[in-house]
């Protein structure tokens, strides 16, 4: 049983691929989720090109399905609310233009958040999750549609929290030819080349790599954990929420020799995921590959739950 302490939080969080809100209430055993809603609406369209800029029509999506989840947000009462947008509004050069259309949609101001303040929060989300209080080594993964976040803890606090440019759809712009057809060879290489370069500037050195655990946040890892739960005959809920290197090496052999319309009928491949799911993969095994990991745990606890611990604590 949970002991409220009277104060709710709301946080809608402006992704590159997607759309989240969450409403949380402050209990004395840590954060209870009143309501949460996400919203496969892509908004990071054209988010590699020099001059990155919001479609006309990912904005007229994106504003729409925002005054729905705010208004969602708001039944709840909450005593907080932030809105916070990433990568793909980040790097806009259009984003004032978004942001103005969000304000007369809800009244309400977007924080266009650094990639630094991204990666912290995603941080202080995942320690929320009670299932990793007792876990002294983290390293975490979130990918998004324009950045991934690259957070290591280690004794429950954060040790470094960076933003780097391998989101999946930037790297599906600047690697893949025809996103319609199966995934090439070369275009595989290419995927691996720029995230391993991109990495390599980190430094991590993991004092107990056995005991480490490497949390993955994000889209992908619900699909891929999805699609691996609907080959066992069970749903995502039952499911393990481990994954591990060669589960998602086995998921991404199969969708990447896949064309489009195979991928479309994939069971529980989201339609708006099937053209960039793979390379998404691909990027995150490269990743636990070069973190020497053997499996990832899928977290729930994400930047929305950062955003709300911060108001609920005044910071």
């Amino acid at each position: 049983m949970t002991h409220s302490l009277g104060k709710r939080a709301a946080a809608l969080d402006i992704g590159s691929n997607t759309l989240k809100m969450l409403v949380v209430e402050q209990t004395a055993t840590g954060l209870v989720a009143l309501g949460e809603r996400t919203s496969e609406t892509r908004i990071s369209k054209g988010i590699s090109q020099n001059q990155p800029a919001l479609t006309e029509e990912s904005m007229e999506a994106g504003v729409k399905v925002i005054g729905e989840l705010y208004e969602e947000m708001q039944v709840f009462d909450p005593d907080f609310t932030r809105l916070v947008a990433t990568s793909a509004v980040r790097d806009a050069t259009n984003r004032d233009v978004f942001k103005e259309r969000v304000f007369a949609e809800t009244g309400k101001h977007i924080d266009v958040i650094s990639g630094e303040e991204e990666a912290q929060l995603i941080g202080r989300g995942v320690l929320t999750d009670p299932k990793l209080a007792d876990q002294q080594e983290v390293m975490i993964f979130d990918m998004g549609g324009g950045s991934v976040e690259c957070i290591y803890i280690q004794n429950r606090t954060i040790q470094f929290a960076e933003s780097l440019p391998l989101g999946g759809v930037r790297l599906l712009e600047q690697h893949v030819a025809d996103p319609t057809q199966p995934l090439l060879k070369r275009e595989k290489a290419a995927v691996i080349h720029t995230v391993n370069e991109k990495v390599s500037r980190l430094s991590l050195n993991m004092k107990d790599p056995e005991k480490a655990l490497v949390v993955g946040a994000g889209g992908t890892y619900v699909t891929c954990r999805a699609l691996l739960a609907h080959r066992k005959g069970t749903s995502l809920e039952e499911s393990s929420p481990y994954l591990s290197i060669d589960d998602l090496q086995s998921v991404f052999e199969e969708t990447a020799s896949y064309d489009l319309n195979q991928r479309l009928q994939v069971p529980k491949l989201p339609a708006n995921r099937a053209d960039v799911f793979p390379v998404t993969l691909l990027a995150l095994i490269t990743l636990g590959q070069w973190a020497g990991v053997t499996r990832f745990y899928h977290c729930y606890h994400s930047l929305r739950y950062g955003v709300a611990d911060a108001l609920l604590r005044g910071e």
